[in-house]
């Protein structure tokens, strides 16, 4: 039924949260604000925002890189000129930590017998194509697609144009996206016409997403 698995990279082939976590803690360490559960929880809700804010296209992306330390840093009592430097020392400290999803390479392994895999990416490219680097993801997947290089990010109709397009097949039923999130990933490829799986440990079902798993070995049940 399908030929083409375009894979969501963080939170779904790699830990994002366990990557994000440590390069966190290198970083607030160097300042004032410190690292604690307190400032760990409001960085991740600062950043959900600008991300959200991203999609929405009410920003870009290198006033998203800085203005998540920026606002953090201020209302912990520190300078907005801390969040910069702080800004350049997390990009460059997130790019050495790639952890991987239980079972990421097994399944890529085995899916890309039968499937053309690629990795559909919102992120900086600089810390997405290093990350990638730490791993065997090479050996199985076609291409990866990321937003900062194409100028647009998912959900955004023009981002899966461009990745179709790329491709060279623009039949849609022939696609497959695999990811976490429902704002970015499913919803992405249902306004697009395109199938997918949100992988999710929520218990809670969408009717976006034409199947759900809570582990990658799940999609061998279906592909």
């Amino acid at each position: 039924m399908y030929k083409y698995l375009l894979f969501d990279a963080d939170n779904t082939l790699l830990d994002f949260d366990a990557a994000e976590k440590s390069a966190l803690a290198d970083t607030l360490k160097m300042f004032p604000v410190g690292f604690s559960e307190k400032t760990h929880k409001r960085y991740h809700e600062i950043n959900k925002e600008e991300w959200e804010k991203l999609e929405r296209r009410q920003t870009d992306f290198d006033r998203l890189r800085v203005n998540r330390f920026v606002r953090l840093m201020r209302e912990f009592g520190c300078p907005g000129e801390d969040g910069k430097k702080a800004a350049e020392i997390y990009e460059g400290r997130l790019g050495e930590y790639a952890p991987l999803m239980p079972d990421a390479e097994t399944v890529l392994e085995r899916l890309s017998r039968k499937y053309d895999i690629y990795i559909i990416t919102n992120g900086i490219s600089a810390i997405q194509r290093s990350r990638l680097e730490k791993t065997d993801f090479d050996l199985w997947i076609k291409g990866c697609f990321i937003s900062q290089e194409m100028g647009v990010s998912k959900p955004d109709k023009r981002f899966f144009d461009t990745v179709t397009e790329k491709i060279g097949d623009c039949d849609l039923s022939k696609y497959l996206v695999i990811g976490d999130s429902l704002t970015s990933d499913i919803s992405g490829a249902y306004n697009y016409g395109i199938d997918s799986v949100w992988y999710t440990s929520q218990k809670r079902t969408d009717s976006r997403p034409k199947y759900t798993v809570s582990s990658l070995t799940e999609l061998f049940e279906f592909l």
